[in-house]
């Protein structure tokens, strides 16, 4: 699936960006071309960082 459609970036691409130490729109954007152009992707960005940052919350919880 696309998570941005204007440079055919995929979600796949955007969490790879994200496990090779993205932590902001800006920095997936810098990394995959994501958010670019018209923009319309910053929210489902956004959301998969956060959605990533709930997952490493929670295996800090569960490793402590």
């Amino acid at each position: 699936m696309y998570a941005c459609i204007c440079r055919a970036v995929t979600s796949d691409e955007v969490s790879t960006a994200i496990d090779n130490g993205a932590t902001t729109v800006r920095a997936v954007s810098k990394a995959t071309g994501a958010c670019s152009g018209c923009g319309t992707c910053r929210e489902r960005i956004k959301d998969m960082l956060g959605e990533r940052d709930r997952q490493c919350h929670l295996q800090r919880l569960h490793a402590a």
